[in-house]
């Protein structure tokens, strides 16, 4: 009986197991973000709004990639939001470009507050949480830098 039991056991659980492995991203409302731009108040933010199926978005991921692992440990904290419909692509899409900063699923409301009628677009927050910047189109590395170095000399 041991035997059939251990055997059923894994069949049943490895599913799960493999759906938990494949982690669902998080997403995020307006009251979210606000929370979150709050909880993080202090450090230079920039928000990328994306899409998987975006060509100018694929080309500025690996730029959002080295930048934030060239301003790691400083208070610089990169967000990417997701504008694509089903979250079951963004993951394989994250995996694929090394995103290793937080992706989240954007609700609506944050798309229609911040007037975002293009992807890609970027928002920068400086450190006492007043937005600077709000605009579509490719952040390359040179930009980015140069944002992130002026709103970190900021008190």
């Amino acid at each position: 009986m041991k035997k059939i039991i251990l055997p059923l056991l894994l069949c049943l659980l490895l599913p799960c197991a493999a759906f938990a492995a494949s982690s669902p991203v998080p997403s995020l409302n307006l009251a979210g973000l606000t929370d979150l731009l709050a909880k993080n108040k202090g450090k230079v933010i920039m928000l990328n709004f994306f899409a998987t199926w975006c060509p100018p978005c694929q080309v500025e991921v690996p730029d959002l990639v080295a930048v934030n692992k060239k301003f790691a440990g400083k208070d610089v904290l990169i967000i990417s939001l997701s504008v694509d419909e089903d979250e079951k692509v963004v993951v394989p899409f994250m995996k694929k470009m090394n995103m290793d900063y937080p992706v989240y699923m954007a609700g609506r409301d944050i798309t229609k507050a911040f007037q975002v009628s293009s992807i890609p677009h970027n928002v920068f927050y400086a450190k006492d949480g007043q937005r600077v910047i709000s605009e579509p189109g490719i952040a390359d590395t040179e930009m980015m830098e140069m944002v992130f170095n002026k709103l970190l000399e900021q008190k």
